[in-house]
């Protein structure tokens, strides 16, 4: 991609990446790198290509890259700021010829329905898989990339601030670079919640933290479909993020069908709900799992349906009756 990219804007993203990442940079400045990089495309293709570099070379060569409020008084911009100079060249030799000899490699995972599964990457992010849940992790030297494809996973992620952790679900993009947080894809809706920490959500097309989307911090979640403007972030309890992991489902105003969703990763036979407004309806519940009647039955108790089976021998919730 660099080789398609003018050494003018590499220069610009280069000088860009040194002034964010060297304690000196403001709202202002933050505002104004929004900006550019919105002009044209090259600039965002540029300035991804610049921190991807400065990750990899950072530990190609040695260097550690100097964190504002770390005492130093040589901060990383020296290093970087040099725009197309010997430093910078230095950096794309070295990372493009790691490149060539450790091409990056995705794994893949999947749980069965009931089955929860923890995982631990090589760059110590740990992952939480819920039942029925599939996804792809690729990791290379300037990035980290995990793409879920159905189902829920917890998410705590190994800090690294230069290789940005990326979730891809839904056609966005959630960036972050250490904290935890809780991603549900069910159809095309995706739901993500924070219990610790920033993330960032995205267009899939905008994959730097420094760019536009809405920003959610601890006790924050949001969801959202492909074809829909990002709405505002709705306040959640940041302890009740995740519960799932230990059989215990938490839910503030959120449609019945999603808790139906969740069920039907724990257990087999699936739940319907054939009712497209009961469906939708706003349920604010804290559920602990057992086996699928017995949950079912709870669910009687606490909401206004009621459980049948129907003639193809399916379960389905529908109203109950007053």
């Amino acid at each position: 991609m660099a080789s398609e990219l003018s050494e003018q804007v590499l220069r610009e993203a280069s000088d860009w990446f040194a002034q964010l990442n060297g304690g000196e940079a403001g709202a202002e400045d933050r505002a104004r790198l929004r900006d550019w990089l919105a002009t044209r495309p090259e600039n965002r293709q540029a300035y991804d290509f610049v921190t991807e570099t400065c990750g990899i070379a950072a530990t190609v060569l040695g260097r550690a890259p100097v964190r504002a409020g770390s005492g130093s008084r040589q901060p990383f911009k020296r290093w970087v700021a040099v725009g197309g100079g010997l430093a910078l060249a230095a950096m794309l030799i070295a990372a493009v010829g790691i490149l060539a000899l450790t091409p990056p490699t995705t794994d893949h995972y999947a749980t069965a329905i009931g089955e929860i599964r923890n995982l631990t990457l090589a760059d110590g992010s740990v992952l939480t898989l819920s039942g029925a849940t599939t996804l792809d992790v690729t990791l290379t030297g300037g990035r980290r990339d995990l793409i879920l494809k159905s189902g829920e996973v917890f998410i705590t992620v190994g800090r690294e601030p230069f290789r940005p952790f990326r979730v891809h679900a839904g056609g966005r993009t959630i960036e972050d670079v250490g904290t935890a947080f809780n991603v549900d894809l069910n159809g095309r809706t995706v739901d993500v919640a924070v219990s610790e920490g920033t993330v960032m959500i995205s267009a899939s097309a905008v994959s730097s933290a420094i760019g536009n989307g809405v920003i959610l911090s601890k006790g924050q979640a949001l969801t959202y479909t492909p074809d829909r403007i990002l709405g505002a972030p709705r306040v959640v309890a940041s302890q009740q993020v995740g519960t799932w992991r230990v059989g215990i489902l938490s839910y503030d105003q959120v449609p019945l069908e999603w808790l139906v969703a969740d069920l039907n990763r724990q257990f087999d036979g699936g739940i319907a709900v054939p009712d497209r407004e009961l469906a939708a309806m706003p349920i604010t519940l804290t559920l602990k799992l057992h086996d699928r009647d017995t949950t079912v039955g709870t669910l009687e108790k606490l909401l206004p349906v009621h459980a049948v089976t129907s003639e193809t021998g399916a379960l389905e919730l529908v109203r109950a009756k007053p």
